[in-house]
């Protein structure tokens, strides 16, 4: 990747058009463009903020912070990048660390990101999304209908005076300072249940932290591909798509017209996340093709039978 530093007078327009589908919504498109150009080295500090935003907003919150530290000195630099590099370092575990970087975000953008975040997720850093409804109290059984009776009337109490005064609650009980009656019920496992999400988050952080980049996944493949494993590499770079779909063009362009039947899988997949479906297609009969004795899976000669040419040995 280019120094995020440099600036240029003219911007590629590769990087124009993938801006201009980060803006207009096309999230997967834009972040496959940035992806490329980003394998290319052909990305400039706005390119690298635009990486940021396009991998935040397609969820893969490491990355875009991986990617706005590039372009964030001593807690200065773009606002979208302060305001990823926060979520990134929410999503790690670091608190402190993300109120700082909001608080510099929110100055920078006058105290206002509603806009910047328009409607996704946000940390505990931040103020609360005005727009966001307000939490339902937790109640247990309560009547869809309160304070109604059948047909549509109040209902009305048919106990008796008696029952009544027993019904209620002792008034010495009722004088006692700090005790108050619950009239919305009680939440009886809230506390079971938040931690069943912290342990629910923890395994989910232990999970993502056992697996590889896309980056990572998609070296490893390289590395394997250029020693000659292609079982291996095939794997990696099967993993690189599960991982990283917006890495298809760079598996593409690693993968060129290679004919061994895994890779060609691979690279069928490949195509087909980047909507590519009759080259998909081409790249799965290549993958299905019978290989000869030799292992080689070059299609036989138009009259149906063997090439004389690859035949060794004359005839007895």
């Amino acid at each position: 990747m280019s120094d995020p530093s440099a600036t240029a007078t003219q911007r590629s327009p590769d990087l124009v058009l993938a801006r201009l589908h980060l803006r207009l919504g096309s999230l997967s498109l834009a972040r496959a463009e940035l992806e490329t150009l980003a394998g290319k080295d052909m990305l400039d500090a706005e390119g690298v903020v635009d990486l940021a935003e396009a991998r935040w907003r397609t969820g893969d919150i490491t990355g875009a912070g991986e990617a706005a530290a590039l372009v964030i000195d001593d807690d200065e630099g773009p606002v979208i990048a302060l305001v990823v590099a926060a979520e990134a370092a929410a999503a790690r575990g670091r608190p402190s660390e993300a109120r700082r970087l909001a608080a510099k975000a929110l100055a920078a953008s006058d105290g206002s990101i509603d806009a910047i975040f328009a409607g996704m997720p946000r940390s505990p850093a931040w103020p609360p999304d005005p727009a966001a409804p307000p939490p339902s109290p937790t109640t247990m059984f309560d009547s869809p209908h309160p304070g109604r009776g059948t047909a549509g009337r109040p209902a009305r109490s048919v106990a008796s005076p008696v029952a009544r005064e027993a019904a209620a609650p002792p008034k010495e009980s009722q004088d006692v300072p700090g005790q108050a009656v619950s009239e919305t019920g009680a939440g009886l496992w809230d506390e079971d249940l938040a931690a069943a999400a912290e342990a629910e988050a923890e395994s989910a952080a232990a999970v993502d932290a056992s697996l590889p980049t896309g980056d990572e996944a998609l070296d490893t493949g390289r590395d394997l591909l250029a020693s000659g494993d292609t079982a291996g590499a095939a794997l990696q770079l099967s993993l690189v798509l599960r991982i990283a779909p917006a890495l298809a063009p760079a598996v593409i362009d690693l993968l060129g017209d290679q004919q061994d039947a895994g890779l060609a899988f691979v690279r069928g997949d490949a195509y087909r996340l980047v909507g590519r479906e009759l080259d998909a297609r081409r790249a799965y009969a290549d993958a299905a093709r019978p290989a000869d004795a030799s292992g080689s899976s070059e299609p036989p000669s138009s009259d149906g039978q063997p090439d004389p040419s690859s035949s060794e040995g004359d005839p007895a």
